[in-house]
């Protein structure tokens, strides 16, 4: 991983244009290890060198560690799948009229309906810390 001391192999800062907009992320920002997973993964399906990809992954993993030796909090991939999941049956819902049920007979993804979904989840690994 790339620290301010020790830039990474593949680090983007050397690299970048005396004009080219950038953007840091920190191991402070609660989000970065989930937008940093997400870059790697669209990188990689987009083919990017996987060393590249294997050294995001890595900064990923080694940010969520940072944050949780300093008690900071992390917002894990989960809930970022999640939140992306909720935004696509948002704009889907957008495109089924509330007023009727289309022909295949699906309503509109309503509150109960997450609810219920979200109760019925369980978290291999998080639930059994609980017990």
């Amino acid at each position: 991983m790339g620290t301010k001391n020790n830039p990474a192999p593949c680090d983007c800062y050397a690299k970048a244009e005396p004009d080219e907009p950038l953007f840091v992320l920190l191991a402070r920002d609660k989000h970065a290890p989930t937008l940093v997973w997400l870059w790697a993964t669209l990188r990689e399906l987009d083919g990017e060198k996987k060393e590249i990809v294997d050294e995001a992954r890595q900064c990923a993993l080694d940010m969520m560690v940072w944050a949780k030796d300093h008690n900071r909090k992390v917002v894990g991939l989960g809930q970022a799948t999640l939140a992306g999941a909720m935004e696509l049956v948002r704009t889907v819902n957008g495109l089924v009229k509330e007023s009727r049920k289309t022909q295949t007979g699906n309503e509109a993804t309503g509150f109960e309906m997450m609810r219920r979904f979200l109760a019925e989840t369980h978290f291999e690994g998080i639930d059994e810390e609980k017990s």
